[in-house]
């Protein structure tokens, strides 16, 4: 026979059964707990994990007849284009294209977005970026930026859907403080909060290009797929189309991370009115999970500088750009430490003249100048529109999906720290 113990979430000290107060006791520590709130820490939380089902469907025979692929000799990307094209270059590396061959086994995308972009617009988008960025390095503002390959690219995505689920576990706290004679008293009560629901995610993106970088690619986001067409090959007649060489399994885990982290953002903004919260376990499962292959439009533009090639991409159907330009370090502190001593200066005379300058006056100064200093650089670099992840897949949960099954509060147990107020003695004249 098997038997259950309780132990003190304060202490871990066992814990007995109160019959006069109907309360799990601590006879170490004192504290004492109501018997739904212990018995909801020790439930098995629910497990599970983000699954899809995968695309299997590839090019019949006379699609593939109208297909043909090619080898990237320089960096081994595999493109697809439409039967008609002869010769043309990588538009990841430049260098020639070869080795024709029929599109086998290869999964077929279900849609492709049109390019809307001209090659005209994204040359202008390339050449407008240089204008007005604090902190581009010197080198694109001391020589012409020359467009050293520009190409035409349609790279393949996997557009994932699923019904997500969620539970987490929070271990949180409520803080105040007391004065009581001599001593100040700070309380903190001890909750324990457990939320569950459930989101449905449309669309999440995730490349399907090992040549991309996904900071690139989530970064041109997003795509507006209600201009999408079926695939056939003569939409590639002019552009090349990237063979997927990352398959939707190995690009599952991007969409997971992206979709649990979502999940874990809408059920944390249902937790409030505490001073701390900390998750303490967290469960995420899907239902209905599907992968649907499509191609996405992009402009590839490169440039070179010292000896340095920094790669453009322009979203063909929206225009939106972003890059890999770094910013200038130098300039970054010349103008986060100019900045800061500007406004220093004026908060500290603001004081001065206010008649309340004293030492701690100069802590708050220096804080709002480091505060005002952050602010003006993160929007600086905000103008070099470099590619950074997107954490969550927020843009593509189904507007007012998020249902909220479990949500529990349980109060466990209060915990005081005591510190002796000093008296300051006033010096009599």
């Amino acid at each position: 026979m098997s038997t259950i113990a309780y132990q003190c979430p304060c202490c871990g000290a066992p814990l007995a059964y109160g019959a006069g107060s109907g309360k799990l006791e601590c006879a170490a520590c004192g504290n004492s707990y109501e018997l739904d709130a212990l018995e909801a820490m020790n439930e098995s939380q629910e497990t599970g994990s983000i699954q899809f089902d995968m695309p299997t469907e590839t090019f019949d025979e006379s699609e593939a007849a109208q297909m043909r692929a090619y080898i990237c000799q320089g960096c081994g990307a595999e493109l697809m284009t439409e039967e008609t094209t002869t010769a043309t270059e990588c538009p990841y590396c430049g260098s020639p294209a070869v080795l024709p061959e029929r599109i086998d086994d290869a999964v077929k995308p279900e849609l492709v977005i049109p390019f809307t972009v001209t090659k005209e617009q994204a040359q202008a988008q390339f050449e407008n970026y240089f204008k007005g960025k604090k902190l581009l390095p010197n080198v694109f503002l001391n020589t012409r930026n020359r467009i050293a390959e520009m190409r035409k690219l349609y790279v393949p995505y996997w557009l994932f859907d699923c019904r997500a689920g969620g539970s987490i576990v929070y271990n949180a706290e409520k803080k105040y403080t007391r004065r009581e004679g001599e001593w100040e008293v700070t309380y903190t009560e001890h909750y324990f909060v457990a939320r569950a629901g459930m989101m449905d995610f449309e669309a999440i993106p995730v490349d399907g290009s090992v040549k991309l970088d996904n900071k690139i690619t989530e970064s041109l986001e997003p795509y507006d797929l209600s201009a999408a067409v079926p695939f056939v090959p003569a939409v590639l007649a002019g552009a090349m189309a990237d063979h997927a060489d990352v398959d939707s399994t190995d690009c599952e885990e991007r969409a997971r991370q992206r979709v649990e982290n979502s999940m874990e953002q809408a059920l944390r903004s249902t937790v409030s009115g505490y001073t701390s919260v900390v998750p303490r376990n967290r469960s995420f499962h899907t239902e209905e999970g599907k992968v649907t292959p499509v191609l996405m439009p992009v402009w590839l533009i490169t440039t070179e500088k010292d000896g340095t090639t920094y790669t453009f991409a322009i979203n063909g159907q929206t225009g939106k750009l972003t890059c890999d330009v770094p910013a200038d370090t130098k300039k970054s502190w010349l103008y986060g430490g100019g900045v800061f001593a500007l406004v220093f200066a004026l908060v500290c005379a603001a004081f001065y003249f206010m008649g309340s300058f004293e030492t701690g006056t100069l802590v708050g100064a220096a804080v709002v100048a480091l505060f005002a200093a952050v602010l003006v650089y993160g929007g600086l670099v905000g103008q070099l529109k470099q590619a950074a992840s997107v954490l969550g897949a927020g843009n593509y949960a189904v507007k007012d999906s998020f249902q909220l099954f479990t949500r529990r509060d349980h109060y466990l147990h209060t915990t005081q720290t005591r510190r002796k107020i000093e008296q300051k003695q006033e010096n009599k004249a």
